[in-house]
């Protein structure tokens, strides 16, 4: 089997009585880009900060290429890991050109042509000479990823990476930066607590909560198949409703459907607005009371004959407005265990 790139297993870091860290247990594989979202408060960023050196937990165990750097009674230095920072602001030397930045970390002897390949492998060939200040946003992310990546690391940290940026710059950034990465064929750690970023960016995404890992899957494998009500809440809008399954069906206030999970007795059916379908149609079931519209497609909020809730999203025609009516058909559904439990 291939080494990963990292591994945490166990991982516990505790500030005063508040556990960061729980048991925590986080395996990446090389030359991937891994998402680690999670609301505030979640770990994400002491997870980072432990990887990377910066915060020591009590307990468990991180290896980082096959090399243990910290448990056992082993604590490697953070400058020893071999682990590029970005950090949420740049962390960018004012004082420092871009080159000067970019070639902090390199080693005295480094080749003349080093910075200028990493500069040109990002997008800023021939702007070495420019000062942080001088430079977009943008501009000064990618010097950041630079500097990280000049060294030749084992694994790259980014902490929010593009919470600084506005909506358009952040949205462009953020396809540059993960083409950077593939192109350099680097292992990336990224923490975010945007779910359209995460799912976007990552190969792999890591969900938390209260300190530990509730899910690891592809985006798609995520979005579409979450382990539990709350992590199906958390990736986006969805509306759930009570059935009852049973012999491979589930009988709900929207209707009865198929059911393949093997599910008995009471459940939670998950039903995501693109799993919706509307036809225009003045006697149907379905009134339409709220519209958000995006340009790409809309976002429509319904009410049934039988009093349930429902989110349609579809294309921006045919225009949907409050008052119209509409029949509508559930293409998919992810059913859960009825756990009695309250989910925010």
């Amino acid at each position: 089997m291939t080494t990963p790139a990292v591994s945490l297993r166990g991982v516990s870091k505790h500030f005063e009585s508040i556990a960061a860290l729980d048991n925590f247990d986080l395996t990446v594989e090389r030359g991937t880009v891994l998402g680690l979202l999670g609301p505030s408060g979640s770990g994400k960023t002491t997870a980072l900060r432990a990887i990377a050196g910066f915060d020591r937990p009590e307990s468990g165990t991180i290896e980082i290429e096959g090399t243990t750097v910290v448990g056992d009674g082993v604590w490697v230095a953070p400058e020893k890991r071999r682990v590029g920072m970005v950090f949420q602001d740049y962390a960018l030397f004012p004082h420092l050109s871009v080159a000067g930045n970019v070639g902090f970390g390199l080693a005295k002897n480094a080749a003349p042509t080093k910075i200028d390949e990493v500069l040109a492998m990002v997008g800023l060939r021939g702007l070495g000479s420019r000062m942080p200040h001088e430079l977009s946003g943008g501009e000064q992310q990618r010097v950041a990823l630079a500097r990280a990546l000049a060294p030749e690391p084992h694994l790259i940290l980014l902490d929010e990476p593009f919470s600084n940026l506005d909506t358009p710059s952040r949205d462009r950034v953020r396809r540059e930066v993960r083409t950077i990465l593939v192109e350099a064929r680097a292992t990336a750690i990224f923490v975010t607590h945007d779910q359209e970023e995460a799912l976007a960016m990552s190969d792999t995404v890591a969900v938390m909560r209260d300190g530990t890992v509730l899910q690891t899957a592809a985006p798609h494998d995520l979005y579409r198949r979450p382990s539990d009500c709350w992590v199906a809440r958390f990736l986006g809008e969805a509306e759930f409703v009570a059935g009852t399954a049973a012999n491979g069906r589930v009988e709900t206030a929207l209707g009865t459907f198929a059911d393949d999970s093997g599910s008995s007795g009471l459940v939670e059916v998950m039903i995501r607005p693109e799993a919706v379908r509307l036809t225009p149609d003045v006697g149907g079931p379905a009134l339409v009371v709220d519209r958000e519209f995006y340009g790409h497609d809309q976002l429509i909020t319904l009410h049934l004959d039988s009093g349930a809730r429902l989110l349609a999203r579809t294309g921006p025609d045919p225009i949907f407005n409050p008052g119209d009516h509409a029949r509508y058909a559930v293409t998919d559904i992810v059913i859960f265990p009825d756990t009695g439990h309250t989910y925010h």
